[in-house]
């Protein structure tokens, strides 16, 4: 299990999240909501996208890395493949799709984003917008990392632009 901060409950209740969450709608969509929250689009259109892009319309489907760098590329992202979080958050870029509740034997979780909001630099924070259906209001956003058990990472970041030329 990587290692976290101490921080064991939720304490986030009062920051106002970057991104506008998204609930997920059934127990596979949980990447499709996390990119929906970062992409700022609704699940039903990342999930006409993701079917454009491959994905079977009807279950069963996983979504791969392959498909979420698609989706991402498609609203202009950019993301990374998975990577394991060693240390805790500070592997952790500003922006990432989080893969929590990991099992290791089923080599399954669900997904999350996680935000390090650098805009106040004497006040930076850091925490999780869960998508989960079945969660209290109270932990859609969250701080409370050692409960959540970080397994693993895929980094975000918007497209670079082609610079003007002035022709």
């Amino acid at each position: 299990m990587a290692a976290v901060p101490p921080a064991v409950s939720n304490t986030a209740q009062s920051i106002q999240p970057v991104f506008k969450r998204v609930q997920q709608e059934g127990t596979h969509d949980c990447a499709a909501a996390c990119i929906a929250m970062i992409c700022g689009r609704s699940l039903a259109e990342v999930t006409q996208v993701a079917i454009e892009k491959g994905r079977p319309k009807h279950g069963p489907y996983w979504i791969t890395e392959d498909l979420v760098a698609m989706i991402f590329a498609h609203y202009s992202f950019v993301s990374t493949t998975y990577k394991p979080i060693g240390k805790g958050i500070v592997d952790l870029p500003d922006v990432a799709i989080v893969m929590v509740d990991y099992n290791p034997e089923t080599e399954c979780g669900r997904h999350v984003v996680f935000v390090r909001d650098q805009s106040n630099l004497k006040q930076i924070k850091q925490y999780f917008i869960d998508p989960a259906d079945w969660i209290e209001p109270s932990l859609h956003v969250r701080n409370d990392f050692a409960t959540l058990q970080p397994a693993w990472y895929i980094g975000v970041h918007p497209m670079k632009q082609p610079a003007k030329t002035g022709k």
